[in-house]
């Protein structure tokens, strides 16, 4: 699993390559963890993510979990019309916010700050 990372609006963003699967779940989980920081807004660029299996949307949910525990925040972004899909029939959308673009993802941090 690779990872490409940047801030906008200090709003870490995390933009995800190609496949979550089993053989990347668990250095997704472990980079995403050490990257955050207590407190810290995320936003996960799914635009690129083109596969995901149980293993990855475990690591998705186990990421939210430690989001809750640390005070943070996931949201998701960029999702396909396919990985939407995913999303609804595994009903994982019930967990995150998610929004069309990254843009719109970090405005709605910055109204949440207010």
């Amino acid at each position: 699993m690779e990872m490409r990372f940047e801030y906008i609006d200090d709003v870490l963003v995390a933009h995800l390559q190609m496949f979550l699967d089993r053989s990347g779940a668990e250095n997704f989980k472990y980079v995403l963890s050490e990257r955050m920081k207590p407190g810290e807004k995320i936003i996960l660029d799914l635009e690129k993510l083109v596969n995901i299996d149980n293993y990855g949307l475990d690591a998705l949910l186990a990421m939210a979990q430690k989001a809750l525990e640390n005070h943070s925040v996931i949201k998701l972004a960029g999702v396909s019309a396919d990985m939407q899909i995913v999303l609804d029939i595994t009903k994982v959308y019930k967990v995150f916010d998610i929004y069309p673009t990254i843009a719109e993802a970090v405005a709605s941090c910055r109204e949440e700050q207010k």
